[in-house]
């Protein structure tokens, strides 16, 4: 990658993972061995791959043989919840704050993370796909395409990671937040609005912001990783780097799925 106009110090990243206290105590430390761009490639195809594996292994436990015949989605199969859903999600978020917490665990526990992660992932997955088919496949080839993009907006410096631009992202993502919480409570009082056209609307417009933030969010990422690079950090540190962008990766995937289950609702 070529230099970047991002300050050598200071949050580069809005992904909570990629705080500033980890970009200044850990990132910046100087090293006996250097971390490398392709180091940090090579471990996140890693990631992924475990990702993928646990998604397939999400999706098979989620589906199951019906004698009913479906109208849309599988045609002989139906869609549950698997039984140990709710484990793998207190699972990968235990391990998720146990590497935030000491960013050097990624490289024992980053694996099992994203199996876990990659459950979740494919039962909820499998759920969409039900619904809609296909949807999954055009999620998959949309974050990549995304993906690229960012990357190449990085790389041609037609966008550049900065400090203001990880504070926008940051409180987009806060706002989001707020967001969230403010319609699960309204959901309480008034579940069926949430399949009204109103809350369709509301729901697409919501939904192309966060993929917008999670685009900008990888083009951080992308900083944050050629910082570290340029300042020797520990080779260690890839794996964390790459559990970083894993973690972008999968909020970007949710978010057009969940774009493209709106879109597919009444048309």
């Amino acid at each position: 990658m070529a230099q970047t106009a991002t300050e050598p110090t200071g949050r580069l990243s809005a992904n909570p993972a990629l705080s500033e206290t980890f970009v200044e105590t850990q990132l910046m430390a100087p090293a006996t061995r250097s971390m490398t761009v392709a180091g940090v490639g090579i471990k996140t195809l890693i990631l992924l791959a475990f990702l993928v594996a646990g998604g397939a292994w999400g999706w098979a436990a989620a589906i199951g043989p019906t004698a009913a015949d479906l109208e849309s989605g599988y045609a002989n199969t139906t869609v549950t919840i698997p039984g140990g859903f709710w484990l793998a999600s207190f699972a990968a978020l235990f391990l998720g704050i146990l590497v935030a917490v000491r960013p050097r665990r990624a490289a024992l526990l980053g694996v099992p993370y994203a199996l876990c992660e990659g459950f979740c992932l494919g039962a909820i997955s499998a759920a969409f796909d039900a619904q809609t088919d296909g949807i999954v496949g055009a999620a998959v080839l949309s974050t990549l395409c995304v993906f690229v993009a960012a990357f190449v907006l990085y790389v041609t410096r037609i966008v550049k990671p900065t400090r203001r631009m990880a504070f926008a992202v940051l409180a987009g993502m806060g706002g989001l937040a707020l967001l969230y919480l403010f319609v699960f409570v309204l959901s309480i009082f008034d579940w069926g609005w949430l399949y009204s056209d109103s809350f369709r609307t509301v729901g697409v417009v919501v939904t192309l912001v966060a993929i917008v933030l999670a685009a900008l969010s990888l083009v951080l990422d992308f900083g944050t990783i050629e910082a570290g690079v340029r300042s020797g950090a520990a080779k260690e540190l890839e794996w964390y780097l790459a559990f970083g962008l894993m973690v972008t990766l999968v909020w970007l995937y949710i978010s057009i799925l969940k774009l493209l289950a709106l879109l597919s609702r009444n048309s």
